[in-house]
């Protein structure tokens, strides 16, 4: 489903990855592992377009990418849920989810909000018509990942999305990614620095640190010790 390969890319003359790989199957969950600031949210931006590789490539769906802007990416299947959420505090949760649709084709942009969304997170449907920055943090959270499912992506990236938030909703977002990857086929890159998130959701994962990937394999062959050298704080 995704393919990168012996990707650079940073901030202006800054590079922040070097000679990166990681390849993401369809319908499989991958986690990406590593402390705070080695370049984790770097690589979800250039995969989304919003960042520009120096050197590499990024193939999607067997289609290699080079200077495709964001909303392309969206409209071939990506769909980005961002560290903090983004979600749109001023704008009902209703209205949140709808801009999900914005990558759909016009077509397709009906005002229903399908029920399988309050199928895998039923609390959007009693808080239909609040605001957005009227809900808890794991509530945004659920908004956030829910508006990013609407599109119908094939690929999600999410980027910390149990950060802050109690542990009923990782349980209960930890459930959702499972249910959709098995049963809707959605391929999903999660981005973590907490070992046990992955362990409990993901079936192979990468670890990058100083901007290189130092590991990778299958959760199910992980030893905890020997990775805690490129986890630990």
């Amino acid at each position: 489903m995704l393919s990168v390969s012996d990707l650079k890319a940073g901030y202006h003359e800054t590079m922040i990855l070097q000679n990166v790989h990681i390849n993401v199957p369809e319908g499989k969950i991958v986690g990406l592992l590593g402390r705070n600031g080695v370049g984790k949210t770097t690589l979800l931006k250039v995969i989304m377009g919003l960042l520009p590789t120096k050197q590499g490539t990024v193939s999607f769906k067997g289609t290699k990418w080079e200077k495709e802007r964001p909303e392309h990416r969206a409209g071939m299947g990506i769909a980005y849920v961002p560290q903090g959420r983004e979600i749109f505090s001023d704008l009902s949760v209703k209205e949140n989810l709808l801009l999900g649709k914005e990558a759909l084709p016009k077509s397709q942009r009906s005002k229903n909000i399908p029920e399988e969304i309050f199928k895998w997170f039923p609390v959007l449907k009693e808080m239909i018509g609040r605001k957005g920055g009227d809900l808890s943090g794991g509530q945004q959270q659920q908004l956030a990942i829910a508006r990013a499912l609407i599109s119908n992506p094939r690929l999600l990236l999410l980027d910390e999305p149990m950060e802050g938030i109690q542990p009923s909703v990782v349980q209960l977002i930890q459930n959702v990614l499972v249910k959709i990857s098995k049963e809707k086929g959605i391929s999903i890159l999660l981005v973590e620095h907490k070992l046990d998130v992955i362990l409990s959701c993901a079936e192979e994962f990468y670890i990058l640190d100083k901007g290189r990937m130092v590991a990778t394999g299958r959760c199910d062959e992980i030893n905890a010790e020997d990775l805690h050298s490129h986890l630990a704080v």
